[in-house]
């Protein structure tokens, strides 16, 4: 039987992320998701609420209820959408179609944006 880590480990592979991803589209750190999916620590109920939504998967197979992943919720009430993952996700989508040297270009221009946000605010 899948522990409680290990289910979080499938769901999360099952839609293709990395713990990175994770981070980027709900602001949790892949230390502490790191740290849940091996076991050391458990989250708190409202983070396991926004896994399952962003994995997609049953509330039953993530508690070790049921071995089946279902869904979270039916596609037309699935309204878990962030400002900040709706423009992840775009950008997401955006990248994946371009050649690697194209994303290698628009990872540099993304970096060098950034710069110039520090810069203009002093940090």
């Amino acid at each position: 039987m899948l522990s409680f880590g290990d289910r979080l480990r499938v769901a999360r592979s099952r839609k293709k992320m990395t713990q990175m991803d994770v981070y980027r589209l709900i602001g949790l750190s892949n230390k502490s998701l790191s740290r849940y999916e091996n076991g050391t620590t458990a989250p708190d109920p409202d983070t396991v609420r926004d896994l399952i939504r962003l994995y997609d998967v049953s509330a039953d197979f993530i508690m070790g209820l049921s071995d089946e992943m279902g869904r979270a919720t039916p596609p037309a009430v699935f309204s878990f959408v962030t400002p900040k993952m709706a423009d992840a996700t775009v950008l997401l989508e955006q990248l994946s179609s371009l050649s690697p040297e194209s994303k290698k270009k628009a990872i540099e221009y993304l970096e060098m944006l950034k710069t110039l946000d520090e810069v203009k605010s002093g940090g």
